[in-house]
């Protein structure tokens, strides 16, 4: 199956304007597969998008050669727990406060904004920097969906490189960090921070982004949205991940739900008892986002395929720290970008690279 059924160009449609916000945040929230931010979380960045488009025009859209390789492109992210943000919220200037203090004055100015992570908030926030600053949004991101870790992009991989690194919160504090242990770092400075805060990389080559990155994430996020915003009673949740390019891998109801907070990330496992077959059952594996799916203590799917949790009756995305006992899914696998499943890639984001003994299952092959 192919990643992405719809042209990566997004010809024809090469604004972002308030009416496609909505569309949109329904695509990232899929691309989160259950990380980066559920609906609560991803309305507070909305609400900032639509407000910075109607004050400042439409956010442009280039694909990657239509924009001079030379140029430099700038990447902002939230770093730390999206669910802080409802209670921690956000100036909406964060992102434009790190780039300032990434790129001091007389430096090379940036020519547009590119993604880091399209999965969750974090697909919205370089769309919210790009209508500030009035720069066109470059269609290539690091991820193709969300992964916990910063340095877990294509970008990494390639030797680009991510520090300096400034770090804004919406109090005012700031930190800018340059360590070869900038994951580790850039958290310690987050929890000090309150829980969440806003980072922004040192600007790439939009050549050196386009050659080590994954193009066409915002049009995948856009197509999805258009695939999951539609009425769940009138396609169902099989229609709709088969127009995705994926599968329902099971329908059931939550049974049990184990969390602990040790180590650098949420951990959990959930349970899940099968109402598509009879006496059978599922188990979740969870970290920041959903990493596995076992029945029988066979892989049905493994990261870096997306794995999405439904609300069943609603069809509405469920993420990892919302999931709960007594609730009905659909739980629905969408493959990943090639990129990441390539040989030299799968070790950075395969089951083995979160601590679970198992291989990556190639998609669609349980």
């Amino acid at each position: 199956m192919t990643w992405c059924r719809s042209p990566v160009s997004l010809s024809g449609m090469r604004l972002i304007t308030p009416d496609d916000v909505d569309r949109l945040a329904v695509g990232v929230i899929m691309l989160g597969s259950g990380g980066g931010g559920g609906e609560q979380d991803v309305h507070v960045v909305t609400t900032m998008l639509r407000h910075a488009i109607r004050t400042n025009g439409p956010v442009r859209v280039l694909d990657v050669e239509e924009i001079d390789p030379d140029a430099l492109g700038v990447r902002a992210g939230l770093i730390g727990a999206p669910t802080v943000m409802i209670e921690k919220l956000p100036s909406g200037n964060e992102a434009a406060e790190a780039l300032r203090a990434v790129r001091p004055e007389g430096e090379p100015p940036v020519s547009a904004v590119i993604g880091w992570e399209i999965g969750g908030c974090n697909g919205l926030f370089p769309l919210l920097l790009a209508a500030q600053l009035g720069l066109p949004y470059v269609d290539v991101d690091g991820m193709g969906r969300a992964f916990p870790r910063i340095d877990q992009t294509t970008y990494d991989a390639a030797g680009l490189p991510i520090t300096p690194l400034a770090i804004t919160e919406p109090s005012g504090n700031r930190a800018l960090l340059d360590s070869s242990a900038i994951e580790k770092l850039a958290r310690t400075v987050m929890v000090d921070f309150g829980g969440w805060a806003m980072m922004v990389a040192r600007p790439l080559r939009i050549g050196d982004a386009a050659k080590a990155g994954i193009p066409g994430t915002l049009a995948r996020a856009l197509e999805l949205g258009g695939i999951w915003a539609s009425p769940q009673e009138s396609h169902g949740t099989r229609g709709r991940a088969e127009a995705s390019g994926g599968f329902l891998v099971a329908r059931g109801k939550v049974v049990e739900v184990w969390r602990e907070s040790t180590g650098e990330f949420p951990r959990g496992t959930v349970a899940v008892r099968r109402l598509d077959e009879d006496d059978s059952y599922v188990r979740l594996e969870m970290q920041g986002e959903y990493l596995v799916v076992l029945a029988d203590g066979e892989p049905l799917v493994t990261t870096p395929d997306l794995i999405c949790c439904l609300d069943a009756e609603s069809g509405r995305a469920i993420g990892t720290e919302r999931l709960s006992y007594g609730t009905v899914i659909d739980i629905v696998a969408l493959p990943a970008p090639p990129q990441w499943v390539r040989p030299r890639m799968l070790g950075r984001v395969d089951p083995r690279a979160f601590g679970y003994d198992l291989d990556y299952l190639p998609f669609g092959q349980s």
